[in-house]
């Protein structure tokens, strides 16, 4: 029997949330996160929550809705994973997996077909997590910018 639960997020889940996504992205600046925090909110995607028995969150996984080109989709609308993360003292117990299982179950019962994800080329373990679940890859891309004001 597990002793944690995957639920959706509410708005009172806000600080919990916002501290996981402040663990998985430390590179981030507060304000930064608490802008995505708010189109999040406002989106038509999902942000799931692993939940301990105290009520504690150690755990999430966030989707957003694309709709733009997403590589090796089939269709124009696309819920894309966008964040996913448990506490190192949690990893290894099935939780991300549960997490992905609710945020597939979620997108099937909004009627889509596929979800999308990403991973940064180096992040090999985040690849290996990935194609555990059952994700493929479609895609491999070094992305550039250039300044103009230099």
């Amino acid at each position: 029997m597990p002793n944690f639960q995957i639920r959706a997020a509410t708005p009172r889940d806000d600080g919990d949330w916002t501290r996981l996504r402040a663990a998985l992205w430390p590179d981030c600046s507060a304000d930064r996160l608490e802008v995505e925090r708010v189109l999040y909110q406002r989106s038509p995607g999902v942000v799931a929550l692993a939940i301990d028995e105290q009520g504690h969150a150690f755990g999430f996984a966030e989707v957003s809705i694309r709709r733009e080109h997403v590589s090796g989709s089939r269709s124009d609308v696309v819920p894309y994973l966008e964040g996913w993360f448990v506490d190192s003292s949690r990893r290894g117990q099935g939780i991300g997996r549960s997490l992905i299982e609710f945020v597939c179950d979620w997108a099937r019962g909004q009627g889509y077909t596929e979800i999308a994800s990403d991973a940064e080329v180096e992040n090999v373990p985040s690849q290996f997590a990935h194609r555990q679940l059952g994700f493929r890859e479609v895609d491999r891309s070094v992305s550039f910018i250039k300044d103009l004001d230099a």
